[in-house]
């Protein structure tokens, strides 16, 4: 059953019903198109002839998957008619931020991708969820149960486990720690890491942003988020070329890197952050935090399958405790038992 939402004026709350089923098919798609980010940036992006490492143009990706996305979704809201509704809403504060947020969060994001492992990318900007959860936990009075919250710590463990923070060592015994400093494989790692840590803050910001305006149709919704999106993504670049690496990405970009990048731009653009939005209309927070570690799974696979990331013993019970974590929410969502339930009704909060 579809849910159905009560428009209400842009000042106010609107009370409007959460359909968890279609929010988790959504947030996992989502994340599934997220996990693939780090590939298609890593086929998409040439090598510096005079560093031997990847240029960072990472920023640039973000951009043209966020203005791919708002073109796409802009012929979709023609098609089903919807013109009226996107010319009739008003914009807000949280919807601005939102979009500049997820926007900022993915340029960074992608441009870690480039410059340290995708293991620890991935981790970095995994640190989004929890900040997320902790802003609605503070601001929009979410509840966090005792499950949730068991959840969520079970995902957090397999995320430390996965990249090696918490590890085995023969005759050591276990391990804690995550290597922040120079590795051969990766001579800009700590830089890498640095963005991925700016990231996984912008991505908690645009995650919490997005519980903000549910009465805000999803199609128009996600051509705004996409247009900030790109404004984000704008902001980081031009930071970049100022301060970090002034390389003009269309000078260094074959044919084939062209087709790479349009192939991200749709699937981890348009496809994986439209999804996006429509899970934070009809998730909670904290349901949003664990269901998207599944974007981890697959970036960590693709990470040992394509690219020969080691993925050890460690890692992979880390992965087996991401998915038993992150899909946890859903046996409560089709179970319809307790505050899961299929269908429930909530107060969207509207910014001025």
């Amino acid at each position: 059953m579809s849910s159905t939402v009560t428009p209400a004026p842009t000042s106010a709350d609107s009370t409007y019903v959460m359909n968890k089923k279609l929010g988790l098919l959504a947030m996992v798609l989502s994340a599934t198109g997220m996990g693939f980010v780090g590939t298609f940036g890593r086929l998409a992006t040439p090598v510096n002839p005079a560093t031997g490492a990847k240029y960072i143009i990472g920023d640039f990706l973000a951009l043209g998957r966020m203005a791919t996305g708002a073109l796409g979704m802009l012929l979709i809201i023609i098609a089903i008619k919807k013109m009226q509704s996107l010319r009739t809403t008003k914009l807000s504060f949280t919807v601005i931020a939102g979009g500049v947020s997820i926007g900022a969060a993915l340029g960074l994001y992608v441009s870690a991708t480039l410059m340290t492992s995708i293991a620890n990318a991935v981790f970095l900007i995994y640190t989004g969820p929890l900040f997320s959860a902790l802003l609605a936990w503070i601001f929009l009075k979410e509840r966090i149960t005792a499950r949730h919250a068991a959840f969520l710590v079970m995902v957090f463990i397999g995320m430390l486990m996965t990249i090696g923070v918490i590890d085995y060592v023969s005759g050591q015994g276990v391990h804690f720690g995550l290597q922040l400093g120079a590795d051969p494989a990766f001579p800009q790692k700590a830089l890498g890491d640095m963005f991925g840590l700016a990231s996984g803050f912008f991505y908690g910001l645009s995650l919490f942003f997005y519980r903000y305006r549910g009465d805000v149709d999803s199609q128009v919704r996600a051509f705004w988020n996409f247009i900030f999106g790109a404004v984000g993504a704008l902001g980081v670049m031009v930071f970049r070329m100022a301060t970090l690496d002034p390389t003009n990405p269309i000078t260094v970009m074959s044919p084939t890197h062209w087709a790479w990048a349009a192939g991200m731009f749709l699937f981890c653009g348009f496809f994986a952050i439209g999804f996006l939005v429509v899970a934070g209309k009809h998730l909670l927070a904290i349901e949003l935090s664990c269901v998207s570690y599944w974007e981890c799974v697959v970036a960590l696979l693709l990470g040992a399958l394509v690219w020969g990331e080691s993925l050890t013993l460690v890692g992979a019970v880390g992965g087996l405790l991401i998915i038993v974590g992150g899909m946890g929410p859903a046996l409560g969502i089709f179970t319809a038992r307790g505050d899961s339930a299929p269908e429930t009704s909530v107060t969207a909060k509207s910014a001025p």
